[in-house]
């Protein structure tokens, strides 16, 4: 982009500052009345992958991953994810008074639906380094999803801090 087009870009965002404006109007209960909503967030996502997409948990025993040794550290490696997983209807709130227990959560409402497109991993594997190798690695599992998973309606778990 040249000179000249930044130029023009930013003039034009100068000229258009001061003509543009909002307005706002106070509202009563009475205009309230006919307004519904609810609190947190919905989520619907989709994760399309490609076939050398890996995901790899670290566990360090609870310390920092420079401050524990080998013995202290294993991995959890789901090697070879491909193909397309969409979420529907994933819930997100923070609850103020949970139960009347004076403590405040975050409440994790489970997804209605979950459709998997040709979604496949090579292997789930238990391991001591962060690559997959026959003498370091232990199998665990492997997954290949296609289709719609449907889950319990208004499944909801809370998270909160006990002390």
């Amino acid at each position: 982009m040249n000179i000249l087009s930044i130029r023009t870009l930013f003039l034009c965002f100068l000229i258009s500052s001061p003509l543009s404006f909002a307005e706002l109007i106070a509202v009563d209960d009475e205009g309230l009345m006919g307004i519904s909503g609810q609190s947190g967030i919905t989520i619907n996502a989709k994760v399309v992958l490609g076939a050398e997409s890996n995901f790899i948990y670290t566990n360090t025993s609870g310390k920092a991953e420079a401050d524990a040794s080998p013995a202290e550290t294993s991995y959890l490696i789901v090697n070879g994810i491909e193909g397309g997983l969409e979420i529907k209807g994933l819930k997100l709130d923070l609850i103020a008074d949970l139960n009347n227990s004076g403590k405040s959560a975050l409440q994790w409402g489970l997804p209605s639906e979950i459709v998997a497109t040709d979604f496949k991993t090579e292997g789930i594997y238990a391991s001591t380094t962060k690559s997959v190798t026959p003498t370091t690695s232990t199998f665990l599992t492997a997954v290949h999803m296609n289709g719609t998973l449907l889950l319990p309606a208004e499944t909801t778990i809370s998270v909160f801090v006990a002390n």
